[in-house]
């Protein structure tokens, strides 16, 4: 009679309720039992069961599953089961509430953000690093109300231009300083060839007045995205075609540090290296080429252990390690396949991984950037790229089943977004997002509806 095909927001009751109407002979029948099942999706029907009225009409209300798309009902009658009605539903992603946006100059805009200790540090290209009170309580700064502490444009060289790309505040556990900015460039690059771009070491021992004091160059080479073992004091860098770096960083940092190169190697050889991100998790080293995909690195001599070769078909993107499950994203086109996957590794004992599915995000051309939350709960992940008419910004899905990301929101974002942070301050996780240009800018969302068991 009604209800069918409406659509609402994931784990919510539909506003309509489904209704059907029993007749014989074109009469309506009172008093007639009629039952209600869940034919997909992980959501309820209540009551399950109910008589029909007078008008011999029964109703009953849908509370769709955590899971996008659609979910079905169906219904019967109790002393006829193959007389039955199905109803279909449409479960959308709940959009995050945005709590702020603090615009960045369109030189290209904003690349990633590093935010530790309420303080945000904002790689904003050629406009250089940024850094904001975003709940230190230096400058009175909040999520909702982001407030700028200082910036710097670190020098140029070896490029034309700045061009910051990324950023690790150092907490050296070993001098208990909070002392360093370690920052990298990204120069002019040719995947799979050549790039280039030096690592920048800034002084923010006053966040108010930071200053350039060292730098790290490796000969045709530039860097991309870092991973810090701040026990040991080593600094792994992702370094394109020249594959990973292992630098040492302890003590004081000054001028030229290139004797303090322990180790580079490129683990998927010449011609099929051009590594974008590194990340050292329960002791090991982990790193996704865009080329030869996701490995298991030795974390002092950077060889490799396991994995490798296992993403021909796209370009590999960043990558996450949380537990005994590994996430990687996928960029652009290869071999005329779009880079819209999530791939999904489960690591073994070792730590080798193995691919244990890949969730496909429909409409986009590039998940550049992903983060699992510190509980483990959620995965968020950036679409930018669209195709057809696909939306982009900020994805979030649930990591209930680790091997399974379910999509449960997304927050639109015209241009959509390059790079994504998760940070908890006053008990809440937020995600740090990284709008694209014309109108670039840091997105603060709110993840507290989905932070939960």
């Amino acid at each position: 009679m009604s209800g069918n095909n409406q659509t609402g927001p994931v784990g919510e009751r539909l506003v309509q309720a489904y209704a059907v109407k029993v007749t014989r002979d074109s009469i309506p029948v009172a008093g007639v039992l009629v039952r209600w099942e869940v034919l997909t999706g992980t959501g309820t029907v209540a009551p399950g069961s109910g008589l029909t009225d007078a008008a011999g009409i029964a109703q009953a209300f849908h509370t769709l599953g955590q899971e996008p798309g659609v979910q079905q009902v169906r219904v019967s009658l109790d002393r006829a089961p193959g007389a039955a009605v199905t109803f279909v539903a449409t479960a959308d992603p709940l959009p995050p509430p945005l709590v702020s946006r603090f615009p960045v100059p369109a030189q290209f805009g904003l690349h990633d953000t590093f935010v530790r200790d309420g303080i945000a540090f904002l790689s904003a290209w050629n406009t250089g690093i940024v850094i904001l009170d975003v709940g230190a309580g230096i400058r009175g700064g909040a999520p909702a109300a982001p407030v700028e502490i200082s910036r710097i444009v670190p020098t140029a060289a070896p490029l034309s231009t700045p061009s910051i790309h990324n950023a690790w505040w150092f907490h050296n556990p070993v001098t208990s300083e909070k002392r360093y900015l370690l920052v990298g460039q990204e120069g002019p690059a040719i995947t799979g060839a050549s790039s280039s771009g030096d690592i920048k070491v800034l002084d923010v021992s006053d966040l108010t007045q930071p200053r350039e004091v060292a730098f790290f160059h490796l000969d045709e080479a530039g860097t991309h995205n870092f991973w810090v073992d701040e026990a040991a004091q080593v600094l792994y860098a992702a370094y394109y075609n020249a594959g990973v770096v292992a630098l040492d960083i302890s003590g004081a940092l000054e001028g030229d540090l290139r004797g303090r190169l322990r180790a580079v190697n490129a683990a998927g050889g010449p011609g099929n290296s051009f590594v974008w991100g590194v990340m050292l998790a329960d002791g090991h080293l982990y790193a996704s080429d865009m080329l030869s995909g996701f490995w298991q690195l030795d974390p002092v001599t950077l060889a490799p252990v396991a994995g490798g070769n296992n993403v021909a078909e796209r370009f590999g993107s960043d990558l996450w390690v949380k537990g005994e499950f590994a996430y990687t994203g996928t960029w652009g086109l290869r071999l005329s396949v779009l880079g819209n996957a999530i791939k999904v590794w489960r690591l073994g004992s070792t730590g080798a991984p193995s691919l244990a599915d890949s969730v496909i995000v429909d409409g986009i051309r590039t998940v550049s950037d992903l983060e699992v939350s510190d509980n483990g709960r959620l995965l968020v992940a950036s679409a930018e790229g669209a195709t057809g008419a696909g939306v982009l910004g900020v994805l979030v899905y649930s990591l209930r089943d680790p091997s399974k990301p379910a999509l449960v929101g997304r927050a639109p974002v015209a241009n959509g977004v390059h790079t994504v942070t998760l940070a908890r301050i006053g008990g809440k996780l937020y995600v740090f997002a990284a709008g694209n240009p014309p109108d670039p800018a840091l997105e603060i969302y709110d993840l507290s509806t989905f932070d939960v068991p």
